[in-house]
């Protein structure tokens, strides 16, 4: 390449630079995608104003070959021309780089957006997960009105008859509802009257926990399933960071980068990358160099798009999980009769799922990135 084309784009252009957006942490996706489009455009059409200029003198100097006839004068065309292709070679160089820079940037728009998802989701399945109220709610002796009850019904009950359960099967929400009906209706000290008055007391609770004891269950742990998925999902995004971030040695990790809000540093060491990048494509020195540095920039991008394939999947899996709790909880068809007597954090619970499927929808969302968009993504391929 030619050691003068530095000088020629000195005299036909401005020492003005492409000014570039700073890492932000935007809350859509597809937002970020859209900057993206437009960064690209943007470059392009700077560029494009910049190798038309070229590309008309390149015209001049080709129809000048064709009339001159002096050696000296033929010469210094040639000499000319070939000034002026290395010009275009290098600006096309600066524009693959620009557009790396964006793409790379965007890059780390996207994994911050899918952290904060990620983390926001995690803290929701935690609190679904860890409610002692989901223990409560499920076991009729964690409700005053049924211990009250049990009490009496095995006070004066018939000792010969009668039985005590023990500590670990007094828990247990079967053998307790058994051997407290077994007390009632053996307890002679007891009318009749008073029996159906005590049990209408407790039948909404022994309705509602016998029917929803499993289905509670069943959210509890598969929530516990979920909570764990999760987590593997934000570990699987914190090593995607420390790869993504490996070619221009940013070291620190993507919880302390967020804690620390650190993301404009990140802008320095990739500015350090794209100079060293842009030198070495127009040096010549090391051509080796410049392939392996393209190379960790568009395997850092493909392990995002990779990464967002999983993270999609594991959104649709959650949102299928939630609809069949909402399927689960709405099963309960005495809800109108026993209003007064079922938890509050029962409805809560339901309430808390069909919000989240909500979030799934919106919030939580998986990530539509195909044709034109993983384009530009992968590429630097704009909408132009």
């Amino acid at each position: 390449m030619s050691r003068y084309y530095p000088l020629i784009l000195l005299c036909i252009f401005s020492s003005s630079q492409i000014a570039y957006a700073n890492i932000k942490g935007t809350n859509e996706i597809e937002d970020c995608l859209t900057d993206l489009n437009i960064e690209i455009q943007k470059i392009n059409h700077s560029y494009a104003y910049k190798l038309s200029i070229l590309s008309e003198e390149l015209e001049l100097l080709n129809s000048s070959l064709k009339e001159e006839n002096g050696s000296n004068i033929l010469i210094q065309v040639f000499k000319n021309r070939i000034i002026i292709m290395d010009s275009i070679h290098y600006l096309k160089l600066l524009r693959a780089a620009d557009i790396d820079k964006v793409r790379y940037s965007k890059g780390i728009e996207i994994i911050k957006i899918l952290y904060e998802k990620s983390l926001a989701l995690d803290h929701h399945f935690t609190t679904v997960n860890t409610l002692n109220d989901m223990q409560k709610i499920s076991n009729p002796n964690n409700f005053k009105e049924f211990a009250i009850a049990r009490q009496q019904f095995e006070f004066n009950s018939n000792k010969r008859q009668g039985f005590n359960l023990g500590s670990i099967l007094g828990e247990n929400m079967y053998a307790s509802i058994i051997h407290s009906m077994i007390s009632l209706f053996s307890n002679d000290d007891i009318r009749k009257s008073d029996k159906t008055k005590m049990l209408q007391e407790i039948e909404c609770i022994m309705d509602f926990t016998l029917q929803m004891y499993n289905d509670l269950n069943t959210v509890y742990f598969e929530s516990v399933y979920l909570k764990k998925g999760n987590k593997e999902l934000i570990d699987e995004l914190e090593q995607l960071f420390t790869d993504y971030t490996q070619p221009i040695k940013y070291s620190i990790s993507l919880r302390e980068c967020r804690d620390s809000d650190d993301w404009l540093t990140i802008n320095i060491h990739l500015d350090r990358f794209i100079n060293r990048l842009k030198f070495l494509r127009s040096s010549d020195l090391s051509q080796t160099e410049v392939s392996n540095m393209q190379i960790d920039l568009d395997f850092a991008i493909d392990r995002l798009l990779h990464f967002i394939g999983t993270y999609n999947s594991f959104i649709n899996e959650s949102r299928k999980f939630y609809e069949k709790f909402a399927i689960m909880l709405d099963s309960y068809d005495k809800e109108d009769l026993c209003n007064e007597k079922i938890p509050k954090d029962f409805i809560t619970l339901k309430k808390s799922i069909s919000l989240t499927i909500e979030k799934f929808d919106h919030t939580y969302k998986p990530v539509e990135i195909t044709g034109s968009k993983m384009k530009q993504l992968l590429y630097g391929v704009g909408e132009y």
